[in-house]
C-alpha cells in the first residue's frame, strides 16, 4: 500500500519574508530604470540610459527629474533634403546624450582637478620663493646704495687679485648702476 504523499505548505513569518524579498528585488529593477519610451512596436521600453536619438520626444513615457530632452528645431537649413546634403569637411560628429557620468569618467576628473590642483600650488610655491629671493636681493642692493652714499670706503679685489678702493667718479657710476637694479629689483 502507498502512502500518500504529504505536501506541505508555506506559512507564516518564513513565507512572508520570502515573498517580500522577492517583490523588493523586482522592484528594484524597474527603480533603477530611470528612462522610459515606447519603442516602434508601441511597447515600452525601461532603461537607466536616455533613448536613443530615433526615439521622438513625445514617444518618451519617463525621464529623471534632472534630464532635459532637446529636440532639435528645424530651421531653413535643416530644409535641405538628405541626398543633397554634403556633410563638412570640419564637422565633428554629434556628441552623445549627456546621461550619467560613470565611475571612471568621475574618477578621470578627480584625478584631472588634483593635478591641476598640485600644479597650481607648485607655481604659487614658486612665486612665493621668487617673491622671497626678489625681497632678499632689494634690501642687499638698498644696503648697498646707503654704504655708497654715506662715504664709506669700498674696496674691491681687480682681476689680478689686487684690492683698490673706489674714487668718487667709480663711486658715482656704481651708485647710478646700484639705482638702476633697485628700480627692477625693488619696484
Amino acid at each position: 500500500m502507498a502512502r500518500p504523499q504529504r505536501t506541505r505548505s508555506v506559512t507564516g513569518p518564513a513565507a512572508l519574508r520570502t515573498l517580500l524579498a522577492a517583490l523588493l528585488m523586482g522592484a528594484s529593477g524597474l527603480a533603477a530604470a530611470q528612462w522610459a519610451w515606447k519603442d516602434d512596436n508601441g511597447r515600452v521600453v525601461y532603461s537607466d540610459r536616455p533613448p536613443p536619438s530615433s526615439v521622438k520626444s513625445d514617444r518618451i513615457v519617463r525621464q529623471p527629474a534632472n534630464a532635459q530632452v532637446v529636440v532639435p528645431q528645424r530651421t531653413a537649413d535643416a530644409a535641405v533634403p538628405a541626398a543633397d546634403a554634403k556633410p563638412a569637411a570640419d564637422a565633428k560628429p554629434a556628441a552623445a546624450p549627456a546621461g550619467p557620468k560613470s565611475t571612471a569618467e568621475l574618477e578621470m576628473e578627480f584625478r584631472q582637478r588634483q593635478q591641476e590642483r598640485a600644479e597650481a600650488e607648485k607655481k604659487a610655491r614658486e612665486e612665493e620663493t621668487r617673491a622671497a629671493a626678489k625681497a632678499v636681493d632689494c634690501e642687499r642692493a638698498k644696503g648697498y646704495l646707503r654704504a655708497l652714499e654715506d662715504g664709506v670706503r669700498i674696496e674691491r679685489t681687480d682681476a689680478s687679485g689686487n684690492r683698490e678702493y673706489l674714487d668718487d667718479a667709480q663711486r658715482a657710476a656704481e651708485v647710478e648702476r646700484t639705482r638702476k637694479a633697485m628700480q627692477s629689483t625693488c619696484g
